[in-house]
């Protein structure tokens, strides 16, 4: 690489270093990093970390179709409800933004081989990705996933390790792994490099509604689409493209629900995870935590609980009414959307967007 166009940020100390997609945690104090750039925004393009966006490993992420639910949003009393098909992706999630861009990091700074885990659809997106890029990739992921999440994984040619046990188990596993084989844990969740390519999304729905949009509600887990979108956001107001960024709500299952909690000042632990169906949010303890609690407070919004009934409801009324086949984490999107609006945190007649972050083709019916 050439002169670098940006360090990391510690988010908990401010410390900086140089580049790296090895170094997760900050060596002064143990936090994890944010992407710094050295130039402003233009507002044209989102910035990235690599030098030549034009060699980004691509596999045709992005440019996703912005829906406008003409028949749901009448119904929940909206002004406009806009979906943004991000399951329109290359393998069937929003995951795929981030990959391109955590690859193409890994690639560049040499990292032929690394190890990731995943609920499912973050580990099938970067097995493609590491194919495309010519990288080995392990994926540890919880052996009750969905078997399409699981058959994409080792299709693309990752060596899949299947874990027993809930979603923690698969990082704790895959943590025990790297020490083993010392190799580099590109894990999405922890690297900064994941959340920076989901900023292209806010770019792309600004381009068509511009300043239109009142509420961004979506599921939440890790949280790189929520973090990446709000810096997106961020970027387009700082240079001058936007005046108002908006409200971001975090929708969890009631069964998982370390974002909401911490936002509701709740009483919430590990020990208290119930079975979801919404696997693709079913993280107990989220990494970034204090960054995703911190970024929807920034945008003056809120956190909501769903009930796994609500899923099942929703997933098959975007389905039969709309001709949207959502997978049930997504679907959970639209049963917090309807909760905030009763509790009058969304108003009536506001205008709304929700991304549908994955596919329903990926996982059995309920």
């Amino acid at each position: 690489m050439n002169v670098p166009n940006h360090s990391l940020r510690c988010i908990d100390c401010s410390s900086t270093q140089q580049p790296s997609v090895g170094d997760l945690y900050c060596a002064e104090c143990g936090g994890l990093f944010a992407v710094e750039y050295l130039d402003a925004p233009d507002g044209t393009f989102p910035r990235l970390p690599m030098d030549d966006p034009m060699a980004v490993n691509s596999l045709g992420e992005g440019d996703t179709p912005l829906v406008l639910l003409e028949k749901t949003g009448e119904a929940l009393g909206l002004n406009t409800l806009w979906a943004k098909l991000e399951f329109m992706a290359p393998t069937g999630s929003f995951k795929d933004r981030g990959s391109a861009v955590l690859t193409t990091m890994g690639r560049d700074l040499g990292v032929t081989e690394f190890i990731e885990d995943s609920s499912g659809n973050a580990g099938a997106s970067l097995s493609a990705y590491a194919a495309a890029a010519g990288l080995k990739a392990h994926v540890f992921a919880p052996a009750s996933a969905a078997s399409g999440k699981l058959d994409q994984i080792q299709i693309f040619g990752a060596s899949l390790h299947k874990i027993e046990g809930p979603r923690q188990a698969a990082t704790e596993a895959a943590e025990e792994f790297v020490k083993e084989r010392e190799l580099v844990y590109m894990s999405h969740n922890l690297s900064p490099y994941f959340s920076e390519g989901m900023k292209a999304a806010s770019y792309e729905i600004v381009e068509v509604l511009e300043d239109g949009i009142e509420h961004v509600v979506l599921p939440v887990g890790n949280g790189s689409l929520l973090i990446g979108m709000i810096r997106g956001y961020q970027e387009l107001k700082e240079a001058g493209i936007i005046s108002n960024i908006p409200k971001f709500h975090g929708v969890q299952a009631h069964a998982v629900r370390p974002v909401v909690a911490a936002l509701n000042g709740e009483d919430w632990s590990h020990d208290d995870v119930q079975p979801t169906n919404a696997s693709g949010i079913a993280v107990s303890k989220p990494p970034r935590l204090a960054e995703m609690v911190e970024a929807i407070k920034s945008t003056n919004g809120s956190g909501v609980t769903v009930s796994e009934e609500s899923l099942i409801e929703w997933q098959k009324r975007l389905s039969s009414s709309e001709g949207v086949f959502a997978e049930m984490t997504s679907a959970g999107a639209f049963a917090g959307l309807e909760k905030l609006i009763e509790s009058g945190e969304v108003e009536r007649g506001s205008n709304v967007l929700v991304p549908i972050t994955g596919s329903g083709l990926k996982e059995p019916l309920k």
